[in-house]
């Protein structure tokens, strides 16, 4: 028994201290609410908006008065309001080496800029790098990196910043998913998923945008998913983590109007015709194969791309996924959950869907 409370508390002193976690919060707020991004011109629509009705139905005012005075406020706003900046310098994409993290990589490319692609499959890495080079004559860095893994997120910074790069546009494109019933999926599964899909891009968003913020610009394109306004039974891990990529992005957006010229936006895809289907083993779904939502992954990526060009809090990938997201949203919860159930429940064979490009090099020649 001694000896078993002499390897417990050594193991204790090897994990931070209880001050240290205590201490270090500092409580640090600046807070800017007087911006005119796009909540706020959203704010001010519906308030003009209210206001109009209110004086047209409550106090008679005539109709095309009150709508001219609405139109001379509103339409400045909207058309010329907020003004952001084009991307600029090096970017940093991980998830790079498929899908819409590949798709990305072209499109930036395509758009003058400099690369670091991040991803587990080296193979395929070195095939984006390849097209990259090849067909827009940028140059691509590779790193192979399992971010699922604890530490691996820091590990990256850390080497990047090693090696002198600056990096001014991140985009948090990895994820993991994977399909069927929580208490069948392993313990190292989940651990996994939400190390990825949530911690890896907290950390990543902290360390390189604390550098954006002291450089005094930079561009932070967060990918997450029309699942974060699902409870999905047959997806319940994978749709709870981007609840919380939803919820960390839009609070983010926020906080970031106390630091002038960093951009952060938020994507959300619906089902994407990606490797990540397959891997996720969702690829019988009814969401996945029968649905007819499923999208393509460059024109996911261009979502993306434009929105974060033009400064937006959260993106869409098309209306299909808006829609999706506002009726999730809207619906009572009886109906949320029947419809998510239908929505990820197995066809066990009677349609599956079609097999989405395995291989880079293979894309390389539609560029």
């Amino acid at each position: 028994m001694a000896q078993a409370r002499v390897a417990v508390k050594e193991g204790a002193e090897q994990q931070p201290s209880h001050a240290a976690i205590d201490n270090g919060n500092p409580a640090n707020f600046k807070p800017k609410y007087l911006v005119l991004d796009d909540i706020n011109i959203d704010l001010i629509t519906v308030g003009v908006t209210t206001c109009t009705l209110i004086s047209i139905f409550a106090f008679h005012l005539p109709a095309v008065v009150a709508i001219l005075v609405a139109a001379t406020i509103i339409l400045p706003l909207r058309i010329f309001f907020p003004r952001p900046t084009t991307p600029q310098g090096l970017a940093l994409i991980t998830g790079a080496s498929s899908g819409i993290g590949a798709e990305l990589s072209y499109i930036f490319a395509e758009r003058g800029h400099d690369l670091i692609l991040v991803g587990r499959n080296e193979d395929q890495l070195d095939a984006v790098r390849s097209n990259v080079e090849k067909k827009y004559g940028k140059i691509a860095y590779t790193i192979a990196s399992d971010l699922s893994l604890p530490g691996a997120a820091k590990q990256l910074y850390d080497r990047v910043k090693n090696e002198g790069f600056t990096v001014d546009i991140l985009v948090n494109g990895a994820g993991l998913g994977a399909a069927g019933e929580t208490l069948e999926q392993s313990a190292e599964l989940a651990e996994r998923m939400t190390t990825l899909n949530c911690i890896a891009l907290v950390q990543l968003t902290q360390l390189f945008g604390k550098d954006m913020v002291r450089r005094g610009r930079g561009w932070i394109l967060q990918i997450s998913s029309v699942g974060g306004w699902m409870v999905s039974p047959g997806q319940n891990i994978y749709h709870a983590t981007k609840h919380y990529v939803r919820a960390f992005s839009e609070a983010l957006s926020i906080e970031l109007r106390g630091y002038p010229g960093v951009v952060n936006t938020q994507l959300m895809p619906g089902p994407t015709h990606t490797q990540f289907v397959t891997r996720a083993h969702a690829e019988e779904t009814f969401m996945m194969a029968a649905s007819g939502a499923m999208e393509d992954p460059k024109s996911v990526a261009l979502a993306g791309y434009n929105g974060l060009c033009k400064g937006k809090r959260m993106v869409f990938s098309s209306w299909n996924a808006a829609g999706t997201a506002l009726m999730m949203h809207l619906a009572p919860r009886s109906v949320h959950l029947t419809i998510a159930s239908l929505m990820n429940s197995p066809l066990r064979g009677m349609v599956r869907m079609n097999e989405p490009e395995k291989d880079q090099r293979v894309r390389g020649s539609d560029l």
